[in-house]
Parts: structure tokens; C-alpha cells; sequence
């Protein structure tokens, strides 16, 4: 099999990412943050997987400093489309043109998303069944396909960044007939409410040094 993982990114503009975090403290501090975080997962998801990892990224006329920030070591596409879910219906469409059997599109914002959870997401995938990420606010931080089996309306008509996200999106595989394969619940990090725990943790827990310095700068605002 010839697996991949769409690794989603955002170029960290201060006031462009972790838009409600920087709310509760600075674009500057939100932005750095993400920067650190971003690059130590896609660090783990790298060494701990043996899938290829396409990174998928906006703005488009940023691809230059989106290798310098991330890496050489990756293939680059560019996020294209209008919302959320044609870019990521366009990644999936990409990945396969390539000639990827089974293609994993995961967020880049998952404290808790493990190599692991990702390793066990491309397993789940086969002929007829795809994979879904529930995240704990009504989203899902993970979904994945098969060659020849994505359904492309998951991505359409659909209230993004809302609570109805995952159950829209289960609804949508039921009505093609196709078997949807749950992991765990995840959360991701949009507030200071959901940083003050991890940090809490300090190196015990997800954060990788870089990032759980910048959370801990973040939370003592």
C-alpha cells in the first residue's frame, strides 16, 4: 500500500492563526506558538510513520516560507478552493492523482494526535470504509480514504467550524453507503482554557519543549 498523511497547515501570520487564542493573549505570542507546535508534530508524525507527508498549505504565495518554516524534506501543495472543505476535497483529489492507495488528511493543531493514532487511522482504511477523527468540539481533526472511495459531498454543503461538524459528516458517508471507522475523541487548542491543562503537565504531556515554552508564556499573561 502506498500511504499517505495530508498534514493541513496555515502560514503562522500574527492575526491570520489561532485566531481566538490570540484573543485571549497576542497574535504575536498566538502566532509563535502555532509556528513551534505545527513543526514539532509534523517532527513526530514524520519519524513515527512510514507514510509520505504532503504538506498542504495557505496561503498559496507563501510556499517558499512555508518550506523554510517547515522543512525540505516534504512534497508542497497548495491549498486550493474556496472554504475548508473544497481545499481539503482538492488535497484528497491531489493525493490520489499521485497515486497514493489510501491518503490521511489530519490538522495540525492536535495536542493529542499521535504517530500512533495516525498509523492506526491508515490501517482502518480499506476498499469501502473510511476514517474519521471526532474532535471534542463537534469537528473531527482526522478523516481519510481509500483510492476510488472518497465521497466528495462529505465536503460540501457543510456549517464549518460548528458542533454539527463530525455528525454532518457521518450522516454523509452513511448516505453513500460507506462504513465510517471512528478513533478517538480529540481536542485541539483554540483558548488559554484548553492550554492551562497541558501546560499543567509540562513535559509529561503532549507539548514539546518549544511549544510548552511558548504555552507556558501564553497561559502567565
Amino acid at each position: 500500500m502506498k500511504d499517505c498523511i495530508l498534514f493541513f497547515v496555515k502560514y503562522p501570520e500574527p492575526g491570520a492563526v489561532k485566531t481566538r487564542l490570540a484573543e485571549d493573549s497576542s497574535p504575536e505570542l498566538a502566532a509563535e506558538f502555532y509556528s513551534v507546535f505545527a513543526k514539532e508534530k509534523l517532527d513526530e508524525l514524520s519519524h513515527g510513520s512510514n507514510a509520505d507527508i504532503i504538506i498542504c498549505f495557505t496561503p498559496e504565495d507563501r510556499k517558499a516560507e512555508t518550506r523554510e518554516w517547515l522543512g525540505s524534506g516534504f512534497r508542497y501543495i497548495a491549498q486550493k478552493g474556496g472554504d475548508l472543505g473544497r481545499r481539503m476535497e482538492n488535497a484528497f483529489r491531489e493525493a490520489f492523482f499521485m497515486g497514493y492507495d489510501r491518503a490521511l488528511l489530519v490538522g495540525s493543531d492536535i495536542p493529542a494526535l499521535t504517530s500512533d493514532i495516525v498509523n492506526h487511522g491508515l490501517e482502518q482504511i480499506e476498499s469501502g470504509a473510511a476514517v474519521l477523527g471526532p474532535a471534542e468540539d463537534g469537528g473531527y481533526y482526522l478523516i481519510g480514504f481509500p483510492r476510488g472511495g472518497m465521497v466528495p459531498e462529505v465536503f460540501h454543503d457543510i456549517e464549518w467550524s460548528t458542533d454539527t461538524v463530525a455528525q454532518e459528516t457521518r450522516n454523509k458517508l452513511e448516505a453513500a453507503d460507506l462504513e465510517c471507522r471512528e478513533l478517538e475523541h480529540l481536542d485541539d487548542t483554540d483558548t488559554l482554557d484548553d492550554l492551562e491543562p497541558l501546560v499543567a503537565l509540562g513535559s509529561l504531556g503532549p507539548l514539546g519543549s518549544e511549544s510548552l515554552r511558548v504555552a507556558r508564556k501564553l497561559v502567565g499573561m
